[in-house]
C-alpha cells in the first residue's frame, strides 16, 4: 500500500534537503570556493527524496493552501507542515494520519490536543536557518555598540600614531546599558532574547498574540503594546514575517515614534518597512543607524542611495546581501531533521523533536 507524505507550505524549505542535490548544488557551486564546507558536504551527504525512501512505496505531494489539503486529508499518512495554521477540524479528518511534523519549534498554528486525542504523534524541529539569522542580527548589533568599522579604519589608517594608544574610538557603548526590543517573539527572535540575557541587557517585545508569563520569564522578556516598542527600543529588530498585511507595517509613524539615537535592525523581509521613510530618517540623522540584511527591491540596486549611507561611517548603516541565514548547510539540516524523522517512523525507530 502507498503511504502518503504531504507537505503543505507556501515556499519550499521543508523539500529543500531532499531536492538540495538535483536542484540547488549547481547554484552553490557557482557562488562558493571549491574549499567551502557548505559546498562540500552536500554532495555526499544530501540524499535526494528518493534515494532516502527507496525501500517504500512513498507518494509525496506538495499542497499551498488549506483548499487543497482539505481535498486529500482522508489519503494523507504522514503530514509536514511549514508556518500555516491546521485547524482542528481539518485534522480531525485525517484518519490514517501517523505523524504530524511541524518545520520550527514554534507549534502555535498547529491543533495539539486534537493531535493528542487522536493519538497522533507531533514533533517540532528546531531551525538552524533561524539561529544562523540571530546570529547574523546580533552581529549587526555588535558591531555598531562597538563601532568596529570605525576601530578597523584608525587600524588601517594607523592613526593611533597621532591619536594614541587606547580610547580613541568615538560613540562605543555597554550593550548592558541599553534595551533591545523585538518586533515578533519567533524562532528567531528567541535566541536574541537570550543572548540579551547573557549580556544582561534589557529586552523586551510586541507579538500579535502576547505569549504567556512562563515563557516571558524562560527568555527575561517583558511585553509591550506596539508603540511603545517603538518608543522604548535603543535598538528594534525586526523579526515578524512578510505577507498581504504587513507589507510596509513599519512606516514613517513608527520610525518617528524611535529614539534619534536608536538602531534598526532588519534581518526579517525588507517589504515590512517603508524604505524611503527609513532612508529619510537616516539621511537627515533622525535615528543612529540601521543593519540591514534586507532590502525592499532585492539585489538592492547599484545606484540605491542605501549604498552611499553604507559607505559613510558616520551614517552607522551595515549592509550585507540577505545572507544572514547562510552558514554550514543551513537549510539543508532544518529540512533532513524533518525527512529523517519520517523516515525513523516508517522504521519503528524513536522520533527526534517529539512534544510530549
Amino acid at each position: 500500500m502507498t503511504t502518503n507524505i504531504v507537505v503543505w507550505e507556501e515556499y519550499n524549505y521543508v523539500l529543500l534537503g531532499v531536492q538540495f542535490r538535483r536542484e540547488y548544488a549547481h547554484e552553490l557551486e557557482k557562488r562558493l570556493p571549491p574549499n567551502d564546507p557548505a559546498r562540500v558536504e552536500w554532495a555526499k551527504d544530501a540524499p535526494l527524496f528518493e534515494e532516502l525512501f527507496a525501500d517504500y512505496d512513498t507518494k509525496l505531494t506538495k499542497v499551498s493552501t488549506l483548499e487543497e489539503l482539505e481535498a486529500i486529508i482522508e489519503e494523507v499518512d504522514y503530514l509536514v507542515v511549514h508556518k500555516q495554521r491546521l485547524p482542528a477540524e481539518t485534522l480531525r479528518k485525517g484518519k490514517r494520519i501517523k505523524l504530524l511534523q511541524h518545520m520550527g519549534e514554534d507549534s502555535r498554528g498547529l491543533p495539539m490536543e486534537t493531535a493528542r486525542e487522536m493519538g497522533i504523534p507531533v514533533c517540532v524541529t528546531p531551525l538552524i536557518n533561524y539561529i544562523a539569522v540571530a546570529e547574523h542580527a546580533w552581529t549587526l548589533l555588535l558591531n555598531l555598540y562597538k563601532q568596529m568599522r570605525e576601530q578597523e579604519r584608525q587600524m588601517k589608517e594607523r592613526l593611533y600614531v597621532e591619536r594614541g594608544w587606547g580610547a580613541t574610538i568615538p560613540n562605543v557603548r555597554i550593550v548592558q546599558d541599553f534595551t533591545l526590543g523585538l518586533l515578533g517573539f519567533g524562532e528567531i527572535a528567541r535566541p536574541m532574547a537570550k543572548y540579551a540575557h547573557a549580556f544582561e541587557m534589557k529586552c523586551i517585545y510586541w507579538d500579535k498574540v502576547r505569549f504567556p508569563p512562563e515563557l516571558e520569564e524562560k527568555y527575561h522578556v517583558q511585553y509591550v503594546e506596539w508603540d511603545e516598542l517603538f518608543k522604548q527600543s535603543d535598538v528594534l529588530s525586526v523579526h515578524i514575517p512578510i505577507m498581504p498585511s504587513t507589507e510596509k507595517i513599519i512606516g514613517a509613524r513608527e520610525i518617528g515614534l524611535m529614539k534619534s539615537d536608536a538602531f534598526f535592525i532588519n534581518t526579517a523581509r525588507g517589504k515590512l518597512v517603508e524604505q524611503d521613510a527609513l532612508v529619510d530618517a537616516l539621511k537627515n540623522r533622525r535615528l543612529g543607524g540601521a543593519g540591514l540584511d534586507v532590502m525592499y527591491e532585492e539585489p538592492v540596486p547599484v545606484k540605491d542611495v542605501l549604498h552611499e549611507l553604507n559607505e559613510d561611517p558616520s551614517y552607522n548603516v551595515i549592509l550585507t546581501s540577505h545572507s544572514a541565514w547562510q552558514g554550514h548547510w543551513t537549510h539543508v539540516r532544518d529540512s533532513l531533521n524533518i525527512w529523517m524523522n519520517v523516515y525513523r517512523h516508517l522504521r519503528g525507530e524513536p522520533l527526534k523533536y517529539e512534544v510530549r
